[in-house]
């Protein structure tokens, strides 16, 4: 997005957000593969702009609210987002933006802590520390039930193979192979996940959506994908980022499950299929990356994890897991 362009769209956002919700303030584009920005008013008050797909639906929306009020009133002790409602009542309304077409938006309150991703020293504290909070989280919506959340979206683990078509277009027959390979591993424990424990889960704990204090983990943030998936699959996900970068990511992995498994005990069945569930979430990932790349190059935003997920990768292939 060039600049014109750029100063189009936040024209259009701060007129949005005045019409609908009376705030006003300065705009900064956040990292990230959607079109998110943190509103800051002249009070100091923070707010996220999020717009997602057209065809992301009402009950999409809704879901997500219901579902953060369901969490808060279980007892989940950490920092989670409230959707604002407009004028009308309303948790989201559609936008016309500058040729990017149209949205459905919403204001989101801004939650305070250090993103994760921006942690230089991660310690074997945090990590058992984001496992512990993924499941406390887990428990608290385990009984939350939504029509929406059988709906299936692109990120989805049990549907990761719908993107293995877009191999065809890797033109890195040794990155290529190496995501065939992950594919191939994931499509193994396939017959199995149906007969494990189900329920609804965040379904996207990755380093930018765990918010962090300390050595602790602080918040969640980001639930545009939360779904009706096995449980286990919640731990893979976020084993599948909190592994990256790692000297050593059987250690860190092992760090995750510990803190996990402190208030949610997987059972032997869960466990075996959850380093193939990390190879498949792996090799969307780099797809997805991968297509995003060819479609716009200049924002490294879309393929960030592209590298390092191919690196967690080969070393996953190389002491034979999945």
């Amino acid at each position: 997005m060039n600049e014109k362009t750029a100063s189009g769209v936040e024209e259009a956002i701060g007129e949005w957000i005045f019409r609908y919700y009376g705030l006003e303030g300065s705009l900064e584009r956040l990292a990230g593969e959607n079109l998110n920005y943190l509103l800051t008013t002249p009070e100091g008050q923070r707010f996220v702009f999020k717009a997602v797909d057209q065809a992301s639906s009402q009950e999409s929306a809704a879901m997500e609210f219901e579902l953060l009020e369901h969490a808060r009133k279980a007892g989940f002790p950490l920092e989670l987002p409230y959707i604002v409602k407009n004028y009308n009542q309303e948790i989201d309304s559609g936008i016309k933006l500058p040729l990017n077409g149209s949205y459905r938006s919403r204001i989101i309150s801004f939650v305070d802590g250090i993103v994760f991703e921006n942690i230089s020293n991660i310690s074997t504290k945090l990590l058992k520390s984001a496992g512990k909070s993924l499941a406390l989280f887990d428990l608290a919506i385990a009984d939350f039930e939504h029509p929406e959340a059988h709906r299936g979206h692109q990120w989805e683990l049990p549907l990761a193979g719908q993107h293995r078509d877009k191999l065809k277009h890797f033109r890195d027959p040794e990155l290529q192979s190496l995501v065939a390979w992950a594919f191939d591993v994931w499509a193994g424990v396939q017959d199995t996940l149906a007969t494990l424990p189900h329920q609804f889960i965040h379904g996207d704990a990755n380093k930018e959506n765990i918010l962090v204090e300390g050595e602790q983990v602080s918040g969640l943030v980001d639930f545009g994908d939360a779904c009706y998936n096995p449980r286990v699959c919640e731990l893979a996900i976020c084993l599948a980022y909190l592994m990256m970068d790692r000297e050593d990511p059987m250690a860190a992995a092992e760090s995750v499950m510990a803190g996990y498994s402190e208030e949610i005990e997987l059972g032997e069945s869960e466990l075996a299929v959850l380093f193939p569930l990390v190879c498949g979430r792996l090799a969307v990932t780099i797809c997805m990356a991968t297509a995003r790349q060819s479609i716009d190059p200049g924002n490294p935003n879309w393929f960030v994890s592209l590298k390092p997920a191919a690196a967690l990768l080969e070393k996953l292939r190389s002491v034979g897991l999945g």
